[in-house]
C-alpha cells in the first residue's frame, strides 16, 4: 500500500490556495457588477444628455439670479431690522410718555374729585331752598 502523508505545512498550503481561489472567484464577481453598474450609469447619461448639458448652460443665470435674490434679501432684513429698531425706540418713549401722563392724569382726577364735592357741598349747604306751596 502507497501511503500519502501529509505535512501541516502542506495542509496550510492548501487552505491559503483555496482561500485565494475563493478571493479570485469574488473579485470577479465584484468586477463584474462594477462593470454592469459602469454600463447602466454611461446608458443614463447618454439619454439625459441633453437635459445634463441644458442644465449646465443654464447654472451661470441660475447663479446670477440666486445671487440678485439673496443681495435684494439682505438689504430687506436690514430696512426691517432698522424699522424694528425704530418701533422699540417708539415704544420705549411712548411708554415713559404714558408714565408721566398717568401722573397728570391723577392730578386732573383730584382736582375734578374736589371740585365736584365742594360743588355737592356748597348745594347742599348754601343753595337756595325753594318753597313748597
Amino acid at each position: 500500500m502507497n501511503e500519502i502523508t501529509i505535512s501541516l505545512s502542506d495542509l496550510g498550503l492548501m487552505l491559503l490556495w483555496v482561500a485565494l481561489l475563493v478571493l479570485i472567484f469574488y473579485l470577479i464577481l465584484v468586477l463584474k457588477k462594477f462593470h454592469e453598474t459602469i454600463k447602466e450609469v454611461k446608458q443614463i447619461l447618454s439619454i439625459n444628455k441633453e437635459h445634463i448639458e441644458k442644465t449646465l448652460t443654464e447654472m451661470p443665470s441660475i447663479a446670477k439670479n440666486i445671487d440678485e435674490i439673496t443681495g435684494e434679501v439682505s438689504h430687506d432684513v436690514k430696512s426691517v431690522r432698522d424699522t424694528i429698531d425704530i418701533i422699540t425706540e417708539k415704544s420705549g418713549s411712548a411708554a415713559k410718555s404714558l408714565e408721566d401722563t398717568d401722573s397728570i392724569i391723577k392730578g386732573i382726577t383730584s382736582i375734578i374729585q374736589m371740585t365736584l364735592f365742594i360743588k355737592n357741598f356748597w348745594e347742599k349747604n348754601f343753595s337756595k331752598k325753594k318753597r313748597v306751596l
